[in-house]
């Protein structure tokens, strides 16, 4: 069992960060800490103390690289939004806080949900979890966000396989190709681990996706031809494995391909600076 990660929460202005976040601690039993005006040094102090649970990041420091990469690196940030009419009412700011999209004609050129703006888009794109909280009622928003960060707390304690949705990939790669289970669980467990450790150096979803693709190629190709190979399994990763097949069988396009190699580069050194592969050097 290891320790919770800390939550930060984000979202604009006017979204209840501090108060659905402390109603949120009140019902868990957490710590709550609301680190407002605060820069970049006392965020990393915040975390290198693990000063609380959850954490309240300030909108002008989500707009910071280094600050959402911070947060990415050293625990779950979960995203609140409303819909940005509603958020600029309540946050009392005169200045617009988001950017209508031209195409969008509902409610002010922002979607019925008001995820159409680029403010959103950034904003979910460095986020694990989203909390849409459209015309909710303030005891139904602090429910759903008191639930969202009880299944967090609850998912860093499972497996690897489990914590990054990886656990289906076991089972669809037994009846795919009559694989053993403990093979199947070995090579999952590896690839959910390294992907966990991506996720916590701050990288984005969208390479996160990019990643898991190419694993879930490479993860059936080594067991379709190299399960007959008198080699521990992990070992058909030392090199991107059958890069002919994956050209033939998934995709034959060059910067796809390119991609792949890379990954499965960063997956072999993984697996080495873990100890789980020789070192190139023997």
């Amino acid at each position: 069992m290891t320790r919770p990660p800390i939550i930060f929460l984000l979202g604009p202005p006017g979204v209840g960060k501090t108060t659905l976040g402390s109603w949120a601690c009140k019902e868990l039993g957490l710590e709550f800490l609301d680190v407002a005006d605060a820069d970049l040094e006392r965020l990393s102090g915040v975390v290198g103390d693990t000063a609380a649970d959850v954490v309240e990041i300030p909108w002008d420091l989500q707009r910071e690289r280094r600050a959402l990469a911070l947060v990415r690196r050293s625990g779950a940030p979960l995203l609140l939004c409303a819909h940005p009419e509603d958020m600029q009412a309540r946050s009392g700011r005169d200045e617009p806080l988001f950017a209508p999209v031209p195409r969008l004609k509902i409610r002010g050129g922002f979607g019925r949900n008001g995820t159409g703006c680029r403010e959103f888009r950034h904003l979910d794109r460095a986020c694990g979890d989203t909390l849409i909280l459209v015309d909710l009622p303030l005891e139904e928003a602090a429910e759903a966000v008191t639930d969202c960060i009880a299944e967090i707390r609850e998912d860093n304690n499972a497996p690897p396989a489990e914590r990054e949705g990886l656990a289906g990939w076991v089972t669809d790669w037994q009846q795919q190709h009559s694989a053993s289970p403990r093979m199947t669980k070995v090579i999952v467990d590896a690839m959910a681990r390294y992907l966990a450790h991506l996720r916590a150096t701050g990288t984005s979803p969208r390479t996160l996706t990019g990643v898991g693709s190419d694993l879930n190629a490479a993860g059936h190709l080594v067991l379709m031809y190299g399960t007959r190979k008198n080699r521990r399994i992990l070992e058909h990763f030392a090199v991107p494995p059958y890069s002919f097949e994956f050209e033939r069988k998934f995709t034959d396009s060059p910067a796809l391909v390119a991609r792949y190699h890379r990954n499965l580069d960063g997956f072999a050194r993984f697996l080495r600076e873990c100890g789980e592969l020789p070192n190139e050097d023997g």
